[in-house]
């Protein structure tokens, strides 16, 4: 594996061997030694590190030349397709942009802290932790599976705490209030002003919490009118930035659930359901879909989630409050649950989060400020 050679008055090793990651035959030399023995010991121990490490060169190849290979090696075939796209495009917008010309072995611990930091500034915290989390895993394979990288600069990187007012976005009541009444009016000249699809879905998201890819896969069978529930067990994914609608299951396997709806929105449905039908039959640009959707496009089919979104800050503009996603009215029905003094286990079984914690730390703040309500209760009753 090693030969030596001596050169103007200097011994030289050169040591062949076969690249882990590559499986190509690659060869490393050193020269400038005193002695033979020199050159033998200092080869030894190259040798030595690569049988132990499998490498030779210490993450000499760049992380755009990694990910790629690791990516479709260790992640695409375990993963649901929707959760590849989701880090095929992290790893595309955030990642290579700013370490893709980087050699594994020049990413620094305090550079890549500061990046963390950075983007605090354009993520929330869960954003920025699924981004890191797909850094972190890459360069942990780095080291114990490709064997390219003696150690992974980054392991135990803490997350950047956000300030309470950037961590979750939502409507108080009063705007919640505001913005079911603006999509409720009909618009004199548009040509759907008959339907109350609009108003129904975003009533439907305030006082369900579902995610809006949820509440586009819904179909009339997973209402149950009997028992006021609602069966949550697909989503709609968004393939070919959101021109192509796949239909999966949830999220997660606590996502897959049946909740309860209060009356009134049972009487929204059924009253929307009426609508529906209604539309059906006297307008034959409205089509009904061979899947019974609850929600779709007037052709029949379903809806892209960037076309609700766009609609929702058109009604949110009307209604005169800030323009937030649809997935604020999920934050909205969680903040108000909390602040009417519904219990935590309950809402996080209700969002299908998969623990008690993951609602609590998204909501911190809020349960920070019930929890310092209680104790002023408290202290109130023990004066009084």
């Amino acid at each position: 594996m090693a030969s030596f050679r001596k050169i103007n008055g200097t011994w030289e090793y050169r040591i062949r061997f076969k690249d882990f990651a590559s499986g190509k035959w690659k060869e490393k030399s050193k020269r400038g030694f005193s002695t033979k023995k020199e050159a033998q010991l200092a080869a030894n121990e190259e040798v030595l590190k690569f049988e132990y490490y499998g490498f030779q060169e210490d993450g000499k190849e760049t992380l755009n030349e990694f990910i790629v290979k690791w990516f479709e090696l260790y992640k695409r075939p375990n993963l649901k397709q929707s959760t590849v796209d989701l880090q095929e495009r992290n790893i595309k917008n955030n990642i290579l942009p700013r370490w893709g010309n980087y050699k594994l072995k020049e990413i620094t611990r305090l550079e890549y802290k500061e990046w963390l930091t950075d983007l605090s500034e354009r993520y929330s915290e869960g954003s920025i932790r699924r981004i890191h989390s797909i850094m972190s895993t890459a360069m942990h394979d780095a080291v114990h599976e490709f064997r390219i990288l003696r150690e992974n600069p980054i392991t135990r990187m803490k997350i950047p705490k956000l300030a309470e007012e950037h961590k979750i976005k939502y409507f108080s009541v009063e705007e919640m209030e505001k913005l079911i009444c603006v999509a409720k009016e009909k618009v004199k000249k548009s040509k759907y002003r008959e339907s109350s699809q609009h108003y129904t879905l975003i009533y439907f998201l305030f006082h369900t919490g579902l995610r809006i890819g949820e509440a586009l896969a819904l179909t009339w069978d997973d209402i149950n009118f009997e028992h006021a529930q609602v069966s949550v067990d697909k989503t709609c994914r968004y393939k070919d930035k959101g021109k192509e609608v796949v239909i999966t299951s949830t999220k997660t396997t606590s996502s897959e659930r049946i909740i309860e709806i209060d009356i009134d929105t049972l009487e929204v449905l059924k009253e929307y359901k009426k609508n529906q039908q209604d539309m059906y039959s006297k307008f034959n640009y409205y089509k009904k879909p061979e899947n019974d959707l609850i929600f779709h496009t007037p052709t029949g089919e379903y809806w892209r989630a960037n076309v609700i979104r766009e609609q929702f800050k058109v009604f949110c503009k009307r209604a005169g409050i800030p323009e937030l996603s649809p997935h604020a009215c999920r934050h909205s029905h969680a903040v108000h649950l909390l602040e009417a003094g519904a219990d935590i286990k309950y809402i996080s079984e209700r969002l299908g989060h998969k623990s008690v914690e993951t609602t609590y730390d998204t909501y911190t703040h809020i349960t920070k400020k019930i929890e310092r309500n209680a104790l002023d209760l408290y202290k109130k009753y023990l004066k009084s």
